[in-house]
């Protein structure tokens, strides 16, 4: 057998370490997570008895029942999600799809687009650059309109670009 073949013990002794030290690592993670778990228990426990107006549950294996938080509207939890994974600006830029002619008016619809929300900044398309021009007349007027109906301060600033239409998004919205 040459050297070439033959396991290299360092290395074998590194790869041993490693393993004891990822063992490790993973054994002070779950225990910091059973202390951080029994924490929130000793947190929530409370030993007055149950009232009418408690939520709880039975508990498994005993005769006792456990109180529970109350449950929050499925329109705050929702709403929550949204901000927490940083949803809220592409839903609004969704919203101003849905509801362009509230924003713009029927006419104006018909001849521009919302392209993009980002950062604050609405962007429109216009269809010709007569069009544009007149869109940049409108501008505090669709700025006031888009942030009532996206909310407030949605839309700071808005940019008015010039192209062709995507008439394959379908036609919506209240007119």
């Amino acid at each position: 057998m040459s050297r070439a073949d033959e396991p290299d013990p360092i290395a074998a002794a590194r790869r041993a370490g490693a393993t004891d030290r990822d063992a490790a690592f993973y054994a002070r993670k779950r225990a910091r997570r059973a202390r951080d778990r029994a924490k929130q228990d000793r947190q929530r426990f409370d030993p007055s008895p149950a009232t009418d107006d408690d939520w709880t549950v039975a508990e498994e294996g005993t005769d006792g029942v456990r109180k529970l938080r109350q449950p929050t509207p499925i329109g705050e939890t929702l709403t929550q999600l949204v901000r927490r994974r940083g949803w809220d600006e592409r839903l609004r830029g969704a919203t101003a799809w849905t509801r362009w002619h509230d924003i713009v008016g029927a006419e104006m619809a018909r001849r521009c687009e919302p392209v993009r929300l980002a950062g604050g900044v609405l962007v429109v398309r216009a269809e010709s650059q007569v069009w544009a021009t007149q869109l940049r007349y409108l501008v505090p007027q669709l700025l006031a309109n888009a942030n009532e109906v996206l909310g407030s301060r949605a839309v700071r600033s808005v940019r008015i670009v010039v192209g062709r239409l995507d008439r394959t998004r379908p036609e919506t919205g209240s007119a």
